[in-house]
């Protein structure tokens, strides 16, 4: 009797331990989470600031709330001077649809809470943000 009563205490508190484990909002996943978005940001902050193209240059990675913030600055735009909900316009559709299908935005899709894009003009202030859930695709 003593021994069916520890067998049954023993593969509960396994089962509840293998459950915690799956569970994506646990403790220990969601430090483990924070941990590999902060690994990543490091990695991609290396070698930046970094010019992607002749209007774009990549600033940093930054971890926010689980999930990860790119900042880009538009290097040829003036907050005063153009039409940024046009520039959004532009970019929102284009970053959804990377975002959803790309195969380098899966873990973002899968792991992280959201992925955001930040646009600074070329003095550094903010245009513009977008913030992509898995729920958008």
């Amino acid at each position: 009797m003593l021994i069916s009563i520890f067998t049954i205490l023993v593969v509960g508190i396994l089962a509840l331990q293998w459950n915690r484990d799956d569970d994506p909002y646990s403790v220990k996943n969601r430090n483990d989470l924070y941990q590999t978005l902060i690994e990543r940001s490091g990695i991609l902050n290396r070698d930046l600031p970094k010019l992607i193209d002749m209007n774009t240059r990549f600033e940093r990675a930054e971890v926010v709330d689980y999930g990860m913030r790119y900042i880009y600055s538009l290097v040829k735009v003036d907050r005063y001077q153009h039409d940024i909900p046009s520039i959004q316009a532009q970019v929102e559709p284009v970053l959804t649809d990377y975002y959803c299908t790309l195969e380098s935005m899966a873990f973002y899709r899968t792991q992280a809470d959201h992925f955001t894009v930040r646009y600074l003009d070329r003095q550094g202030a903010t245009l513009f943000e977008l913030r992509l859930t898995p729920s958008q695709c």
